[in-house]
């Protein structure tokens, strides 16, 4: 059955991004996010409540993905109110993403681009995945998209502490734990609770 989903799945947010998006490169960060990785988690997961942490205008549509799933959006910017959730857009620092939700909240929980591009302080980062395992249900999945660049100090997934919180998830169909990706140094780490 979960094979069928899968399918269903990848046919569904492959139609997606076509009917929004120019063609990209397999490996390219963005096609790894709503190629795979999304399709899979819908599929293999199947979570109920979402949280998308960082929107751009180029994010409107993943809206799209998680129809008929509550799904909530974080952005610190207010302008990116309009490519959130309706209704479940919060205004806000990440870091104080734990505040907004009771315990135990999400299933699925997805913060790309954040790290090194606005949650820069150790205090801060610490704070937000300390809230954010607050906010993750029980073997809810964690997926951290961020950009390993020589010349921008950030601080990657292994040097923080509230990370291990969380275990480490082997990602099937990228084979990894954490994933490069074909352009840049844009990588993906994943985890469970």
């Amino acid at each position: 059955m979960k094979i069928f989903k899968k399918l269903y799945q990848n046919f569904r947010c492959n139609r997606i991004v076509h009917n929004n998006v120019y063609k990209r490169a397999k490996y390219n960060d963005r096609s790894v996010l709503e190629q795979i990785i999304i399709p899979h988690v819908l599929a293999y997961n199947n979570p109920q409540k979402i949280f998308d942490i960082g929107r751009e205008d180029y994010q409107g549509f993943y809206n799209e993905f998680f129809k008929g799933r509550e799904l909530w959006t974080l952005d610190i910017d207010e302008e990116r109110e309009e490519f959130g959730s309706p209704g479940h857009h919060i205004t806000d620092d990440v870091s104080n993403a734990g505040s907004h939700f009771e315990e135990n909240f999400f299933n699925f929980i997805l913060i790309n681009g954040v790290l090194g591009w606005g949650l820069n302080n150790k205090n801060k980062i610490e704070k937000a995945f300390n809230g954010i395992y607050k906010i993750m249900s029980p073997k809810g999945i964690l997926v951290v998209g961020w950009n390993d660049f020589e010349d921008i100090k950030i601080f990657k997934p292994k040097e923080i502490k509230a990370l291990k919180l969380f275990k480490p998830f082997f990602f099937k169909p990228l084979k990894s734990e954490e994933f490069e990706c074909d352009n840049g140094c844009h990588k993906y780490s994943f985890y469970i609770k």
